[in-house]
């Protein structure tokens, strides 16, 4: 992974130098860190102490920083919202929250972002490196990839205020697959996907947080 990084890098830094820095997206790619937008290593607080712990873990490091979104997981909240009223549950793309990097702010190292699904996967026809996972509507985790479909009954969607109901898909991705042990990279991508999804839930009020437990504990396998 190293090499692959040392490889990467100077790729990097020359497309850097040919398009200019580029900015942290409403759709989740990865992007350079906007000044403004930089929270030391919380996500605006949607990292929670555990998930912080095992970013450490993912990246090998505890020297990174994060960029969020504006206001952190409420301005999440407010960007799915708008994807939802401006273009349905089947034409939005992809809302980041959170944007982490191991050094120096060109490319994301990890990444937290939502979207709304049309449907939950069955744990049984998911791909084959993922394991699934009760927690929310189902929870997949693999060593470079977490994801936790939501169903978030809120008030929020509707400038009416009805309550709608819809699924949401959260999803962390490692740019590099981590060192150490699979299973534990597995456990820790989980870790902070729960921690992304329990702020967006809270930030949009879904009823019961949908169904996301309060702190992290490494659920039973679906």
């Amino acid at each position: 992974m190293k090499l692959a990084r040392t490889l990467a890098r100077p790729l990097a830094l020359a497309l850097l130098a040919l398009s200019g820095a580029v900015a942290c997206q409403s759709d989740g790619n990865d992007g350079a860190a906007d000044p403004a937008k930089t929270a030391d290593k919380d996500c605006s607080g949607s990292l929670t102490g555990p998930a912080a712990s095992a970013v450490t873990d993912l990246l090998g490091s505890d020297s990174y920083t994060t960029s969020s979104a504006h206001e952190g997981a409420s301005g999440t909240a407010q960007d799915l919202v708008s994807e939802y009223r401006s273009k349905g549950v089947t034409g939005g793309g992809k809302v980041g929250l959170c944007w982490i990097y191991r050094s120096k702010k060109d490319l994301s190292d990890l990444t937290i972002s939502f979207s709304f699904a049309t449907e939950v996967p069955q744990s049984n026809k998911v791909a084959s490196s993922f394991a699934a996972y009760k927690m929310g509507a189902l929870a997949l985790t693999s060593s470079q990839r977490a994801v936790i479909y939501m169903a978030c009954s809120s008030t929020k969607f509707e400038s009416d205020g009805s309550r709608q109901t819809f699924t949401i898909r959260g999803e962390t991705n490692n740019r590099y697959e981590p060192d150490g042990s699979p299973t534990e990279q597995r456990k820790n991508n989980l870790i902070v996907m729960h921690s992304g999804s329990i702020a967006l839930a809270k930030a949009l009020d879904c009823k019961d947080d949908s169904d996301l437990p309060g702190k992290f504990i490494m659920p039973p396998k679906a």
